[in-house]
């Protein structure tokens, strides 16, 4: 991590150095660009991610969603080992230790080194996919009929879905839970011990994001208000143009949130064990947030490219 190779004034110049060469190094090349901070190995952005559609971050390992459809990966572990002639590619996400890829025919393509082997085993028969998730050790995906398909592990009933389920628009994973939001605005959560007081009162939320384990989490309301909750409780952000949150954090640590502002700014709050709520250099025009295990990835640029 190049915030431990020095201390004080020195790891904080050292990080700012780093900083303003991966800006420098991506002025040159024309629309977005990706940067990211703390972390190990998943600072070190390949040149070749520009044009960038989509971001994620997981365990170990980055994922970049290119305009013409292929994905770049880089971080410390075999999940960085993108599949030949991967192309065509939709939508990503990543876990722990393994990556889901969508593609344009609705095939999904999983790749990584896993701690369940079971999460890269693509279940038979399994299509009309729209969207994707990845916990630490299980996959979610959600159906083109409002409903959710799950598999890998399932010591926390992560991938126990409820009969009845349905009407799902968005969906989120995190280490052993997961949320899917309704057309409704209403929320469904997996995983223990989550405060169904605040769950059941949702009728307006967009999204969601589980922070950490089966116990922190966080939903964006309609109006812009991100609401997070852990081990201290309920927290309500303090700004109300919220379009976006992401956060994860291993199971024994404290869960933090990264959340956009309408205005292209970031703020962050809960645990930082590694900085990771700290905005470097107070980042501007961003257009997209991943967090992966103490580190965050974003998108800056002007706006999100056309794909080719």
């Amino acid at each position: 991590m190049l915030a431990k190779r020095g201390s004080g004034f020195l790891a904080r110049f050292t990080l700012t150095i780093w900083f303003l060469l991966q800006v420098a190094c991506h002025a040159a090349f024309a629309g977005n660009y990706v940067v990211s901070w703390n972390g190990v190995g998943q600072l070190s952005i390949p040149p070749t991610a520009t044009n960038v559609q989509a971001i994620a971050a997981g365990g170990n390992a980055s994922l970049a969603l290119l305009g013409d459809g292929t994905v770049i990966a880089w971080g410390t572990t075999a999940a960085t080992n993108t599949p030949a002639g991967l192309s065509n590619v939709v939508a990503i996400a990543a876990g722990e230790g393994q990556n889901l890829a969508l593609k344009n025919d609705g095939a999904l393509v999983a790749w990584g080194a896993p701690r369940t082997a079971a999460t890269t085993n693509i279940p038979a028969g399994l299509s009309n996919i729209v969207a994707i998730a990845c916990g630490d050790d299980h996959n979610l995906v959600l159906k083109s009929d409002g409903t959710l398909y799950a598999w890998g592990a399932n010591y926390s009933g992560q991938t126990n879905i409820p009969a009845g389920l349905s009407n799902v628009v968005t969906i989120a994973a995190g280490n052993s839970g997961n949320i899917a939001v309704k057309n409704d605005g209403t929320v469904w959560v997996s995983g223990p011990y989550y405060p169904t007081n605040l769950i059941n009162s949702f009728s307006n939320a967009v999204g969601g994001a589980l922070v950490a384990g089966a116990y922190q989490g966080a939903v964006l309301s309609g109006d812009g208000t991100a609401y997070a909750w852990g081990f201290n409780g309920i927290t309500v952000s303090t700004n109300s143009n919220v379009t976006a949150i992401t956060g994860r954090s291993p199971i024994n640590q404290a869960g933090c949130v990264l959340a956009l502002r309408r205005d292209g700014t970031l703020t962050g709050w809960g645990g930082s064990y590694l900085g990771q709520t700290n905005v470097w250099m107070n980042l501007s025009n961003v257009l997209a947030i991943a967090a992966g295990y103490g580190y965050n990835i974003a998108i800056v640029g002007n706006r999100l490219p056309t794909r080719i």
